[in-house]
């Protein structure tokens, strides 16, 4: 029975004064990602990314020559992100997905922001 009075505790439990300045933070972090993602959309800010990795590089070249490992390598990066199925690849798609798969693995709250910045510009563009 204490466990169950100790879940319900935390359930109900008010935050600190640090649960308000992160989310405050989290907040003003949303907003600048919001800037960032208009000032690309406007071409202040670049839309691609450059990444200097030669074994990388080199792993990217030999999937371009094989069809299948690139499809498999794409499907396993889109596994990893509950994404369905596709069928075909490009170097630039790998890339992107392995960058996210990276961001939602290593640090998914910058990942949720993203997605809260991506609906708040939507909205602001609708």
């Amino acid at each position: 029975m204490s466990d169950e009075l100790e879940e319900l505790r935390k359930k109900t439990e008010r935050g600190d004064r640090n649960d308000e300045i992160r989310t405050e933070a989290d907040s003003a972090f949303v907003d600048e990602l919001v800037d960032a993602i208009e000032a690309v959309d406007s071409g202040e800010r670049p839309k691609t990314v450059a990444v200097r990795d030669q074994p990388v590089a080199a792993l990217l070249a030999t999937l371009d020559e094989d069809d299948t490992e690139m499809t498999a390598v794409g499907n396993a990066l889109e596994e990893a992100l509950g994404r369905e199925r596709s069928e075909e690849f490009d170097r630039s798609e790998i890339v992107r997905l392995a960058v996210r798969v990276g961001l939602e693995t290593a640090t998914p709250e910058k990942t949720e922001q993203l997605s809260d910045a991506v609906g708040r510009h939507a909205q602001r563009n609708i």
